[in-house]
Parts: structure tokens; C-alpha cells; sequence
């Protein structure tokens, strides 16, 4: 629920895009957003690419309403960096489906937000060109790899990013900068245009949404893309799971406290519709390394034999992140037997998960259950392929980079559902924390209805303040 609106940035999408059919209206916006951008970019190091030229027309229902994409997603007559050292020399000729889907709504594209090398790695950041500072504390890592649309949007320097996530890169910048994401349904949105040369991946890699509240992002999926949720799925019970610690959590001591005191507020609101649930069957092992098999497999066939290998050479990598890096280069092996058997097991998880939570409408758990950090030099890296020595302590002991920050978005991922993430309060060094809350298939409208309660339930949005660093 949105607690104030001193800027035009503030006001809700769908109120900012009927005010800007209107061409004063839209010129004062677009003036606006230049003047933001030009505040805050210098300190926050958000874009790849920006311009904000304001529209002489436009059309609805959108009306020329500024969007942002991840500079891994293909727009047309802008080149994608991917976050690499050596940016691409020529622009893409068309637009990625979902992209172009809001340009024909009357979306403007004003900027190519930052990413990581390929997108992989949890914070933001580059040799090229430094990296992307948290809105809240310019000291700390936004997240990854979508850290420059969470940025942007959390700023106020974007109304909307398109971004993409597999394990984590638009849930994890979302909950550090304090905005809202929704990543929809495996399958519901094409994932055509996120990696070069029209090149997909068959599971988990999804183009989603980064926006400040879920009401923006519910605005956002009934114009666009499904104006109803459908009628069978409307009836889905009420109830909620929320995620109850057990005696050692994978949770840094501030995050679980943050997170308890979210679990209690909800609780005390809303006790008859509300299951505490330890969810240790969506977070086992097994499942996650079948994942990180099959991700491997299906990302070594985009990459030449020799790659793969001395991916696999690193044994300091795998041995530091077991549950997370160690399967993806087992994938690597390309093993088709192996690779069949992990899609079994796959299926398996998904029909049994939707058996147990059959009566609840949404599951709801922590995004990560580390909080921001000050930001990090790789103690190795390879072309964008990064190794992190140093972990993270938790309440289950000193857990590695890698499994540390995955430990609940993964699990999420592999369900193939869509994933709705709000800001849930602040930790120590005042920088938001998330949760993330997941339903079955095709239930978008429903679980973004149900984050924006839990948002009012828990007080509303955060914003960073004008003079954060």
C-alpha cells in the first residue's frame, strides 16, 4: 500500500498512465524523470543505456508510460551489454516478445539497466563499469543479477523493469532495495529474446517484473497479459502457509529476526487463515541438486565442450557451494540418462508439491535468508564466472556464497510457479528484507492481491530517502 506520493514517480501505474495521454502532463513527467535519474544515477550506477525523450504521441493503454528492461533482453535499436566486458557493436533488429507486447500497449523504452557478466552472479557488478550501489546505503550490493532494475525502480529512476530469473535474480534485488517483483508462471510468458542469438532454455529461466508494489504489478499483468484469473483457479482456498524455522535455519541472525517478527505480525492478523508450516519438503536437498543438473545440462549445450571443462576444473568452486554450483557442473557432463532421470524427478516434485498445499492458496518464506552486504570482490574470476571464498554465518553454521543466497529461492524456482516478492521491514543497517510468496500455476492476480494485504498487514512500502548513501 503506497504511503505517500510527493513525486510523479509515486503515483500508482495505472493513475500515471491516463495522465500521460495527456501531452503537458506527460512532458512535466518526462522532465521529472530526467532530473531524478540525473539525482540519483551518479551515486546508484543503475543504466547501461538511458535516454528520456518524451513522446510527441503515444497510445494506450500505456501512453508512452517509461519502462526499463534488463540489459540481457533484446529491445529493438538498443545493443545488449549482457554485462560483459565488451558490449555488443550492434543494436538487436526486434524486440523480445514480452518487450515488445508492452511497446504495442504504448510502453516506451527510456533505458538498458545493469547486470552482472551473463547474469551470474548476486551482486551487481563489472570491471567495465563498477558496481550498482544499494538505494538504501551506497556502501552495499543491490543484489543480481536484475540489481539495476530493482535499483532504478526503488529510486524512482524506472516505473517498471522487465528482468529475468532462474535462481533468484529478480526476487533477491527486489527484497534489498524494497520493491515488489513478480516472476509468472514457467511457460505463461515467452522467455524468447533473454540470451543471444534467440537461443532458450526448456526450464526455469523466466522473464518477469519489477515494479514498487504489487498493485503496479497486478496493473501491469491485466493489461498485458491475463485480465482474469481463471475461473477454476478463483476458487482456491484462502489459506496460507507461512514458513515456521526450525531449530537451525539457513538465516543470518538479523534476517531471521526480521522474519519472525513478519511471521508474528501475520499470525496475530490473520491466526484463522494462517498455517505455520517448516516446508522442509519444499526445501530438500534432493530436488535442488536435480535442478542444478538439469540447469547444467541445458547451459552446457549453449557453450563449446572445452567451456565446460574447465568449468568443471574448478573444484574449488564446486566444493565451496555443493548444494548450488557443485550440481550445475555435474550437468555440465551432459549426460542424457542422467539428465531424463533428474526431469523425472522433477515432475515428481512438482505433482507432489501441488498435492500438499492443495488447500492454500499461497506459500510464503523469506527471499534469501542473508541481508544485503557491503559489496564483494570475487576471488575469482573467469570472463563473468565468479568464485567467492568467503560464506556467510547462519544459524545452521558458516554456509557458502552461492548455497547461502539460494537456499530459498531455488526451491521456488523448481516448482515452476509464480512468485510474487514484497519488502517486509528493514535490517540493522536499514536495508529492506523480503519474502516471497508462491501459489499454483496460473494464480498471478490472486497472489499479487494476496502481497499487497500482507503489505498493509506489515506497513506498507519502504523507499529509500533522498539523501541515502
Amino acid at each position: 500500500m503506497r504511503t505517500g506520493t510527493s513525486h510523479p514517480w509515486d503515483l500508482p501505474l495505472e493513475t500515471l498512465s491516463k495522465q500521460l495521454s495527456l501531452e503537458a502532463e506527460r512532458r512535466d513527467f518526462y522532465n521529472c524523470l530526467s532530473a531524478n535519474r540525473s539525482h540519483w544515477e551518479p551515486g546508484i550506477n543503475a543504466f547501461e543505456q538511458r535516454q528520456e525523450n518524451c513522446p510527441v504521441t503515444v497510445h494506450g493503454p500505456l501512453n508512452g508510460l517509461p519502462i526499463t528492461v534488463k540489459d540481457q533482453i533484446a529491445v529493438a535499436g538498443w545493443q545488449r551489454t549482457f554485462g560483459t566486458d565488451r558490449p555488443a557493436k550492434k543494436p538487436d533488429r526486434k524486440s523480445a516478445p514480452v518487450v515488445a507486447r508492452l511497446e504495442d500497449l504504448g510502453a516506451i523504452v527510456t533505458g538498458k539497466t545493469a547486470l552482472p557478466p551473463h547474469a551470474m552472479d548476486f551482486q551487481t557488478y563489472s570491471k567495465r563499469r563498477g558496481p550498482t550501489c544499494n538505494p538504501f546505503d551506497q556502501d552495499y550490493t543491490c543484489g543480481g543479477s536484475s540489481g539495476g532494475g530493482a535499483a532504478a525502480v526503488a529510486t524512482g529512476m524506472s516505473c517498471l523493469d522487465v528482468g529475468a530469473d532462474l535462481s533468484g535474480s529478480l526476487r533477491i534485488p527486489a527484497a534489498w532495495c524494497g520493491v515488489s517483483s513478480l516472476v509468472p508462471t514457467e511457460g505463461a510468458l515467452s522467455n524468447k529474446g533473454m540470451l543471444p542469438k534467440e537461443q532458450t532454455l526448456d526450464h526455469f529461466a523466466r522473464i518477469g517484473f519489477l515494479a514498487r508494489s504489487p498493485e503496479d504489478l497486478e496493473f501491469l499483468w491485466r493489461t498485458a497479459f491475463q485480465p482474469e484469473a481463471p475461473p477454476e483457479l478463483d476458487r482456491t482456498p484462502d489459506r496460507i502457509a507461512i514458513w515456521a524455522p526450525g531449530a537451525a535455519p539457513v538465516c543470518d541472525r538479523a534476517t531471521l529476526h526480521t522474519w519472525e517478527t513478519f511471521r508474528k505480525t501475520v499470525i496475530g492478523s490473520s491466526r484463522d487463515l494462517v498455517d505455520e508450516h517448516g516446508m522442509t519438503d519444499l526445501l530438500e536437498s534432493r530436488v535442488r541438486c536435480a535442478a542444478g543438473e538439469i540447469l547444467g545440462y541445458e547451459t552446457g549445450a549453449l557453450m563449446p565442450g572445452i567451456i565446460r571443462w574447465l568449468l568443471r576444473r574448478d573444484r574449488r568452486a564446486a566444493a565451496g557451494s555443493p548444494g548450488f554450483l557443485a550440481p550445475i557442473h555435474e550437468g555440465y557432463r551432459r549426460n542424457s540418462k542422467r539428465y531424463m532421470n533428474n526431469l523425472k524427478t522433477l515432475d515428481d516434485f512438482r505433482t507432489s508439491m501441488g498435492r500438499t498445499y492443495a488447500d492454500h492458496r499461497a506459500l510464503v518464506l523469506p527471499v534469501t535468508g542473508v541481508c544485503a552486504f557491503p559489496h564483494r570482490v570475487a576471488d575469482s574470476d573467469q570472463n563473468g564466472v565468479r568464485r567467492y571464498d568467503e560464506g556467510f554465518a547462519t544459524q545452521a553454521g558458516k554456509i557458502g556464497y552461492f548455497d547461502a543466497l539460494t537456499h530459498f529461492t531455488v526451491p521456488v524456482t523448481v516448482l515452476g510457479w509464480p512468485v510474487v516478492t514484497i519488502p517486509i521491514g528493514k535490517d540493522p543497517n536499514g536495508i529492506p528484507v523480503g519474502a516471497q510468496i508462491t501459489g499454483r500455476p496460473g494464480t498471478e492476480i490472486r497472489l499479487l492481491e494476496t502481497a499487497a494485504k500482507l503489505m498493509e498487514i506489515t506497513g506498507g512500502q519502504i523507499m529509500p530517502g533522498e539523501n541515502s548513501r
